[in-house]
């Protein structure tokens, strides 16, 4: 025809893979429809083939996938069921036999490599199972599953326990053209004469005829082929059907039919083209495949049996009658020539080069169809329909009767159901082989296990096969309330005769037809049950995982269709033996998805059974799927603290994605097992002999250098960020507790801002300085960045080549710019010059580097590093990170990102997790500045608890200008006293001002922890230490408290010009001393009985040394009260010494009057220090007592350093801790305590100084008594006043 022809919006067919849009009810009832048996002439093929289809079987089997209009079979009452989806199967005779299962599931295997995996979303939490998730299918979200449940469905074949792939009815195809009509179509199908079809007892050969003419106007004349059509009629009845389709015939030049590059031919149209497309382009694939893997199998099997009616030697009939009527003999395709051991190579020999032009992009359309026109497809649609309404479906109908009646009714009567129990209870155990029976015929095909010779059946014409046949017609016409009664009835007589396979498919369809109903579960239990069964009797009774793997689809899919999904991995994890890994790794998957779509999502399951479908993938050599799925479950694992799941999937990903070629990912993957410390010593060792083989692979496929480029989250060694510090090289390397030394530092800004050190710019800078947190060096000072590295692993390895990674900017603003780590791991080795002088130190631009050439790290070893850096210029530089290479072959660069501590101010603060900035790692460096070095001597481990000691201070200025206002805050105030150089070496208990002294002072509370360091004064008067210089200046340790205490020095100085980049610069040092036990002393006092406003007070005090000490003076010092001895005669030695003199271990007692002093005004600001000294001596033994008691009849000084200091500094100390008792509210909820700051004394506090010392261990030292207030007690009765070791009120040990 040279007209054009009109365009057909609506007749495409989908194809089954292509089928969207539709209810897995839908898909199942179509994979259950009644199957049609296509049979045509040779002619009749020919006619097909001239529009490029190879055969009519392939011509109309589109046309049944979708009968247009609504089809009304009647159930078994007569009531009309309306279903708008009807379809039926059409198949070639010749391709009704079961298929090789074992080659059909390597078709699958096929399919399911070849399908693209698609980029699924990962899912970490149940965040992310959100709506775009839920609303997308998972048959689009897993194409290769629905290519599975596809062909699961599909690729079957005659059964024995079942009729779902019996044909029902058989298309009998001529053409108008052939020369003997009836003859022929006599010879096509006779059901007296056994053939393909009859030659199984198990199938019913009394099947419908429908007889079809082909008819094409233009090769005869249409008279000529109504007069056969009315012969047909006559002779054969009314199930014929003339059909009219246009085969022009193409040019005589032409000699190949398979030939699309003709000139002047006109296409096929488009809509018309793809009615045909997909499903001969998958067709063609599938039967090629089949027949491959099939030979493959029988090949490769141990028994070698014949093929029989298998698939094997008719899958592909058609394509090759189609290639020998089509082809030259020479151009004969011989499977048995082709390679069996690349499926490809079979695929392209099978398949015609219209299926290749096809499948290639660059070769030629094939143009199905291309001399049809819209009638012939309209023409088609309705002898489809026209088969269906007015003759399948009455057919069917009819025989569902006539077997309800005379086969069903019967055994579901009363007679029928007595006669079956005498059967069971009366009867002998083997029945006679008739015709109505059991019967064990020879076991033939692909399929029989192994071992098996014979398989048992029912004959066609037996009552339980007719009643199989009855339940599945009604399956078929969707009454599926009356098929589960029928499968229901024939079950049990299934049980009785041990029917494993029959009762198995019974099982199966009662579960389906349960499901199937459009009405409410009524026990879901009972359904599980069936499908239960059914598949443990075709693992366990029959040995058929193919059926089991069915059933399993089916049941799957129905419980999707009610959104059962917490029932179905159960179901699907049934189904994951070891016989296949690849349908348990599909299951699984879909098991894992179906979790997620439960109401509440279960993530963890989700994760696990992703881990197991991928191990299954990757048994089943499916790299890609395992991979993807690997991947899926790293997302879900990698925020977890499950370390060991999380190696297992790293390590399986580097394995797969190595299988896969994909180099960079698998060195990545087993970078990460790296630091794997729960795998024996063996196993850690053998993970980092395969990164290193798989790294250098990477390297020299990419062509990087290795020593050069970086690999990136290398996992060895540990490096804990948090503990990384920046030190200059001054400071001591053990100075932790930052907490504590930010709070320090913070006291002294303050104090320093309060007493007037900052004011004005530098105020604003020393604020600034302490916020930002920054270290700050000079130009040409080298600052310690210190690092942790740690090795997790047992075996040890090796770091070579070790630097920083830095950066310098011109800004001495901090570093605000957000970074990004896996970016910054990329960066490459750095390069410089090396330093003259040095074999460490590399110079590069704006700063110089020390370089680490090699440490080996021994198994679960922990070492600190020191990399120094030598800024040259002025800006910031920020340490970035680490460069190293590992065991002299891979090398790395880490990120070194610092947070800072939680925030904790605002309410999205507390609701989230929020951390400050941190700029340790960013330092300042400014011109050229002081940097102070210190240098403690004389400072002993060990102290007795008030022992005071001298030690001595070198303060050294090594920077380069001169150094002044140098101030220390200290942690143990009490503990600390320094002193001006002037002070050094004096004896400070060798005697001073006789007599009692009086001391005026501010009388206000004070911080005893911030004292100004003196340095030497100049002529103008200004106190510095030069560039270069050194001064020392003692300082006083006394052990206030029983215990190891580390000392914490924060001294702060500045420069003595000014620097416009920072204030001042600190510097941390610690000092540890260890203060041992020496007097207990136990004090109280109680109202005089004989005198008023006076006190009694005794002391109790307990030798714990092994050396005898000697109390040598007592003092008092308080604005109103003095102490005077009461049972000590200070004019008698011997009871001096009996009440001074303490043995070890030994205990003495003593009582003391305290009285009132005669001033008339008592003022807190002034205070009376009144002493009471124990040695008195006769002065002819002055000289003698003198030589062995430096401190002769002198009283001890109070007014001096350092005991004026440890004394105001203790008496402060143990004001402020007790000013939270002193100055509560009172109940009234209003202050009672005036508002201006409280004292130091009050008029009537006393405090209690004992001086002793240890003659045979020359020591010396003093306890205080602090807090004693006795202006409250003057009316009080009299009462005892405990003061223990821990010293509530001053006393010390």
């Amino acid at each position: 025809m040279d007209k054009s022809l009109p365009t057909i919006p609506d007749t495409r067919s989908p194809s089954p893979s292509l089928m969207v849009g539709q209810t897995p009810r839908d898909e199942l009832a179509r994979s259950f429809s009644p199957l049609v048996a296509v049979i045509a002439s040779r002619d009749a093929d020919e006619l097909c083939q001239s529009n490029h289809i190879p055969s009519f079987a392939d011509f109309i089997k589109p046309f049944g996938d979708h009968i247009e209009g609504r089809v009304s079979p009647r159930d078994s009452q007569g009531i009309p069921i309306a279903v708008d989806n009807f379809s039926v199967r059409f198949r070639h005779v010749d391709q009704l036999s079961e298929p090789n299962h074992q080659a059909v599931m390597g078709v699958i295997d096929d399919y399911v490599r070849e399908r693209q995996t698609t980029n699924l979303r990962p899912i970490k939490t149940k965040a992310d199972v959100d709506d775009s998730y839920l609303d997308t299918s998972l048959d689009d979200m897993l194409p290769w599953y629905t290519e599975f449940k596809r062909l699961m469905l599909s690729v079957r074949g005659i059964s024995e326990h079942e009729t779902f792939d019996h044909p029902v009815a058989v298309f009998v195809v001529i053409s108008s053209n052939n020369p003997d009509p009836m003859g022929t179509i006599t010879q096509l199908y006779n059901p007296n004469i056994p053939s393909f079809i009859v030659d199984r007892p198990y199938v019913d050969p009394t099947i419908m005829r429908y007889y079809v003419l082909l008819h094409d106007s233009n090769a005869v004349a249409d008279e000529k082929a109504q007069e056969i059509f009315e012969k047909m009629r006559r002779s054969l009845g009314l199930h014929c059907h003339l059909l009219r389709i246009n085969s022009k015939p193409r040019s005589a030049q032409v000699a190949n039919l398979l030939d699309d590059t003709i000139p002047n031919e006109p296409d096929a149209d488009p809509a018309i083209r793809e009615i045909w497309h997909h499903m001969l382009t998958e067709s063609a694939l599938l039967d090629s495949r089949l027949q491959t893997h099939t030979i493959n199998a029988t090949l490769t099997s141990q028994d070698s049996k014949s093929l029989g009616h298998s698939r094997s030697g008719s899958a592909n009939s058609n394509l090759q009658n189609l290639a020998q009527t089509t082809m030259p003999k020479s151009l004969s395709l011989e499977l048995s020539s082709t390679s069996l051991e690349s499926s490809l190579s079979v695929d392209q020999a099978t398949v015609p080069d219209f299926i290749h032009h096809d499948r290639d992009e660059s070769g030629p359309t094939v143009q199905y169809g291309r001399y049809l026109t819209a009638e012939d497809v309209t023409a088609c649609k309705t002898m489809v329909r026209e088969f269906v309404v007015q003759s399948l479906v009455p057919f069917m109908e009819r025989n569902i009767q006539h077997w309800n009646e005379q086969v069903a009714s019967a055994r579901r009567g009363l007679t029928g159901r007595l006669f079956g129990a005498s059967r069971r209870l009366f009867g002998t155990s083997g029945r006679s082989q008739s015709a109505q029976s059991l019967q064990a015929i020879p076991a033939t095909g692909p399929n029989v296990p192994s071992g098996v010779n014979q398989v048992t059946i029912y004959p066609y014409s037996a009552p339980e096969a007719q009643m199989r046949k009855l339940a599945d017609y009604a399956f078929m016409l969707r009454d599926y309330k009356f098929a589960h009664t029928i499968y229901d009835t024939v079950r049990r007589d299934y049980a009785t005769d041990k029917a494993f396979k029959y009762h198995a498919g019974t099982q199966e369809m009662i579960g389906a037809c349960l499901l199937m109903m459009n009405q409410p579960l009524r026990s879901k239990a009972d359904v599980d049950r069936n499908f239960e069964l059914a598949v443990q009797q075709y693992l366990g009774r029959c040995r058929s995982p193919f059926q089991a793997t069915r059933t399993t689809v089916v049941y799957y899919e129905l419980l999707k269709a009610h959104r059962l999904w917490k029932d179905v991995p159960t179901a699907l994890v049934r189904m994951t033996g070891e016989d296949s890994d690849l349908r348990s790794a599909l299951f699984l998957e879909q098991a894992a998805h179906c979790f997620l779509r439960a109401s509440r999502p279960m993530i963890h399951k989700y994760g696990f059974h992703v881990v197991m479908a991928a191990h299954r993938y990757g048994k089943a050599l499916q790299r890609q799927h395992a991979l993807r799925c690997y991947k899926l479950a790293s997302a879900i694992f990698e925020d977890q603290q499950w370390s060991v799941a999380k190696s297992h999937i790293q390590f399986a990903l580097g394995r797969q994605a190595y299988h896969l070629g994909l180099l960079e990912e698998a060195a990545i993957c087993f970078a990460n097992v790296l630091a794997d410390d729960k795998q024996t010593p063996q196993q850690q060792a053998a993970h980092i002999r395969e990164f290193l083989f798989i790294y250098r692979q990477y390297t020299t496929q990419a062509g990087i250098d290795p020593l050069k480029e970086s690999m990136p989250d290398l996992g060895l060694p540990f490096i804990d960020e948090k503990n990384i510090r920046v030190t200059l090289s001054n400071a001591q390397s053990n100075t932790d507790s930052q907490e504590e030394w930010m709070t320090m530092e913070r006291e002294l800004v303050e104090e320093s801002i309060a007493q007037g050190y900052f004011s004005g710019k530098k105020k604003t800078l020393a604020l600034q300085q302490y916020d930002q947190n920054r270290v700050v060096c000079a130009v040409g000072e080298p600052a310690i960045v210190h690092i942790e590295l740690r090795n997790p692993l047992q075996v040890p390895i090796d770091l070579n080549d070790i630097v920083l990674g830095c950066e310098h900017r011109e800004s001495m603003k901090p570093y605000k710019e957000a970074r990004d780590p896996k970016t910054e791991a990329y960066e490459t080795m750095i390069e410089g010059t090396l330093v003259e002088g040095t074999n460490d130190m590399f110079k590069f631009e704006d700063f110089e580097l020390q370089k680490i050439a090699n440490i080996t790290l021994e198994p679960l070893e922990k070492r600190q590093i020191n990399l120094a850096i030598v800024p040259r210029r002025e800006g910031s530089i920020l340490v970035k990170g680490l460069h190293f290479t590992l065991n002299g072959q891979v090398h790395t660069f880490r990120p070194t990102i610092k947070r800072g501590k939680r925030l904790n101010d605002t309410l999205d603060h507390r609701l989230s997790v929020v951390y400050g900035e941190d700029h340790t790692l960013d330092l300042l460096v400014a011109s050229p500045m002081p940097l102070l070095d210190l240098a403690f001597h004389n400072v002993p481990e060990s102290i007795l608890s008030g022992q005071v000691v001298q030690t001595v201070m070198e303060i050294n200025n090594k920077g380069n200008k001169g150094l002044t206002g140098l101030r220390l805050k200290t942690s143990h105030p009490t503990f600390i006293c320094i002193g001006h150089p002037k002070d050094m070496d004096k004896d400070i208990y060798g005697g001073g001002e006789i007599g009692d002294e009086v001391l005026e002072h501010e009388n206000k509370i004070y911080d005893p922890s911030v004292v100004a360091v003196p340095l030497p004064t100049e002529s103008d008067g200004k106190s510095v230490v030069h560039s270069g210089n050194t001064t020392l200046v003692p300082l006083w340790i006394r052990g206030d408290r029983i215990g190891k205490h580390t000392f914490k020095f924060l001294f702060s100085y500045q420069s003595e010009e000014d620097n416009p980049a920072i204030a001042h610069r600190v510097l941390r040092y610690t000092v540890n001393v260890q203060v041992l036990p020496s007097l207990k002393i136990n004090a109280f006092t109680r109202p005089s009985a004989a005198t008023a406003h006076e006190f009694i007070l005794g002391i109790e005090i307990e030798n714990l040394q092994a050396a005898e000490f000697q109390l040598t003076q007592l003092n008092a010092a308080s604005p109103m009260w003095t102490v005077v001895p009461l049972s000590v005669r200070m004019d008698s030695r011997e009871d001096i010494k009996a009440k001074t003199y303490i043995p070890m271990r030994q205990t003495t007692f003593a009582y003391y009057k305290i009285v009132k002093r005669n001033d008339k005004e008592y003022r807190p600001s002034v205070l009376h220090i009144s002493k009471l000294p124990f040695v008195r001596l006769d002065l002819q033994d002055v000289l003698v007592h003198t030589a062995n008691h430096p401190q002769g009849g002198v009283k001890i000084p109070f007014n001096i350093v350092p005991l004026k200091t440890f004394a105001l500094n203790s008496r402060t100390t143990w004001r402020i801790n007790n000013l939270p008792v002193h100055y509560a509210p009172s109940r009234s909820g209003k202050n009672d305590v005036p508002n201006e700051p409280p004292g130091l004394y009050n008029a009537g506090d006393l405090d209690l100084t004992l001086y002793w010392d240890i003659p045979s261990m020359n020591r010396h030292g003093h306890h205080y008594i602090i807090g004693i207030s006795l202006t409250d007690q003057t009316d009080i009765p009299p009462q005892p006043l405990t003061v223990p070791l821990s010293l509530p009120i001053g006393s010390e040990a």
